[in-house]
C-alpha cells in the first residue's frame, strides 16, 4: 500500500523495542495516529487490546477491518439473502469471503462519479480529463462502490465486513492509480499498471480473541480523554495534509459523492487539516499530547526530516520521564523521479518510562 509514512518496512524496528520495553501481554495499546493501521496490526498480533484512531474515514476502515475481524468472515446475512447463491452453487471457491469478492470482480461496470470525475470519459460532462483511472477501473470502482453501498444500506453487511470490503477495494484502487505515489496529483501518461484490470484481493486476516475499540477523531483530543497503558504516536512529519493527498481513498471511505474542484478534482478536506503538518504548530502540538498522555509507556516514530527537530522532540518527551532513542536507517522509493532510490533516511523510535 502506498502510503507517506507507512511503518510496513519498520515493524521488525518497532517490535523488537515494544517487546524490549512492553513485553508481550494483554496491554491496552494506543495508536491514535493509525493510518493504514499496519502498526495496530502488530499490537494486535501481540495480543494487546488496541485503541486506534485516525481523523480521516480512511484510516478508521482500514483499522477496524484490520483489528475486529479475528478469523475469516462468514457473511452470514449476505449468503442468506441469497444475493450471491448463484455464484455459491456455480463456484469451486471454498469461503464465502472468496465468493463475495468473485460477485463483486464480476459485477458489469457502471458509469458513474469516479467515471466522471477521475477518467478521461469524464471530459464530456466535467470538461476536464483526468487521467487518475482507465475508464474501465473508474467504472468498475463505481460499479463496487454502488453495490457495497445497497449491501450496507440492507443490513446484509455486519461493520466490519463492510470495512473490509471497503479496505479491499481501496487497495485494489491503489494498485491501479495513475499516481506517482499519491493522489495529489495524476500522471499526464498512462503508467503500466494503471492499464491493469482493478481486482479485489482478499486481506490477510490477524487472528484474535479481543474486541479492539476504533475511532475518527483528533488525536490530541482523544488522548486527553482516554488512559493507556501503552501510547504509541506516528504524527505526520512532513507538510503534506493526509486529507489532500489520499482525498479519493478518503471518498471511498465516505461512501459519497462530494463537490471536486481543480484540476485534480480535490474533495474539500480542510475539516481534516493537521497541525502536526505546519512547521509553527507542530511542535506545541507535540508538547501538548505527551503532556495530557496518561499511560505508563510512550513511544514515537518520527522521520530524522520532519518538521519537528531531534532537540525539539527530546524537550517535550523528557519532561515525562528518561528518555531513549532508537534509530533505523532505511532508503526511501521515490516514486515520481523515474524510479530512482533517494540517500539514507532515519527512522527514529523514541521511548519513555513514564513518571
Amino acid at each position: 500500500m502506498r502510503f507517506i509514512g507507512s511503518k510496513e518496512r519498520l515493524l521488525p524496528f518497532i517490535e523488537d523495542a515494544f517487546v524490549r520495553y512492553v513485553g508481550k501481554g494483554k496491554h491496552r495499546v494506543g495508536d491514535p495516529f493509525c493510518g493504514t493501521a499496519t502498526v495496530s496490526r502488530l499490537f494486535k498480533r501481540l495480543g494487546n487490546k488496541v485503541i486506534a484512531n485516525d481523523n480521516l474515514k480512511l484510516g478508521y476502515v482500514f483499522a477496524n477491518s484490520a483489528l475486529n475481524i479475528n478469523s475469516e468472515p462468514g457473511f452470514a446475512l449476505l449468503i442468506k439473502s441469497g444475493e450471491i447463491s448463484s455464484l455459491s452453487q456455480k463456484s469451486l471457491y471454498f469461503t464465502p469471503y472468496d465468493q463475495v469478492l468473485t460477485f463483486l470482480n464480476m459485477i458489469p461496470m457502471i458509469e458513474g462519479f469516479f467515471a466522471r470525475e477521475y477518467s478521461p470519459s469524464g471530459a464530456k460532462t466535467t470538461g476536464i480529463e483526468r487521467r487518475y483511472f482507465s475508464d474501465e477501473n473508474a467504472g468498475r470502482i463505481d460499479a463496487i462502490r454502488a453495490q457495497l453501498s445497497r449491501w450496507n444500506k440492507t443490513q446484509l453487511l455486519t461493520e466490519t465486513e463492510h470495512c473490509l470490503l471497503l479496505a479491499d477495494l481501496m487497495r485494489a484502487t491503489n494498485r491501479v492509480a495513475n499516481i506517482a505515489g499519491t493522489y495529489g496529483c495524476f500522471i499526464k501518461h498512462w503508467d503500466a499498471r494503471a492499464l491493469r484490470p482493478l481486482k479485489l484481493e482478499r486481506s490477510a486476516i490477524t487472528p484474535g480473541i479481543l474486541k479492539h475499540n476504533v475511532f475518527c477523531n483528533d488525536a490530541n483530543e482523544l488522548v486527553r480523554k482516554l488512559k493507556f497503558d501503552v501510547l504509541y504516536l506516528d504524527p505526520p512529519y512532513t507538510w503534506r495534509h493526509y486529507g489532500a493527498y489520499y482525498h479519493i481513498l478518503e471518498t471511498i471511505a465516505q461512501e459519497d459523492e462530494p463537490v471536486v474542484s481543480g484540476k485534480t478534482g480535490l474533495r474539500p478536506w480542510q475539516q481534516s487539516k493537521s497541525v502536526y503538518c505546519d512547521r509553527e504548530n507542530a511542535v506545541n502540538a507535540l508538547h501538548n499530547i505527551i503532556s495530557f498522555a496518561k499511560t505508563e509507556h510512550l513511544f514515537l516514530s518520527y522521520n530524522n526530516e520532519g518538521l519537528i527537530s531531534h532537540d525539539q522532540i527530546l524537550d517535550a518527551l523528557k519532561k515525562r520521564g528518561d528518555t531513549r532513542c532508537m534509530e533505523i536507517g532505511y532508503r526511501r522509493y521515490r516514486s515520481n523521479n523515474g524510479g530512482s532510490m533517494r540517500n539514507h533516511l532515519k527512522e527514529r523510535l523514541y521511548y519513555v518510562k513514564i513518571k
